[in-house]
């Protein structure tokens, strides 16, 4: 059984804005085909920073002091 595709509000917000122009589009499937295609680019954004993802090296750019007469 497929899984229903689910987005967050957020998304169907946006996809409702940018259709607010399209009066031919605007309908409650596009929005929600609309939001659906935002949360995945989203959801796939975040995954590729995350796979690519190296912590900042916590040394870098600390200078050690040495005592003058080591």
């Amino acid at each position: 059984m497929a899984r229903e595709k689910t987005y967050d509000c957020k998304c169907f917000d946006l996809g409702e804005f940018f259709l607010e122009d399209e009066p031919d589009l605007n309908t409650e499937a596009n929005r929600r085909a609309l939001a659906i295609e935002v949360q995945e680019a989203i959801e796939s954004f975040i995954a590729d920073k995350r796979r690519n993802y190296e912590p900042p090296d916590p040394m870098r750019g600390v200078e050690f002091p040495f005592a003058e007469n080591h």
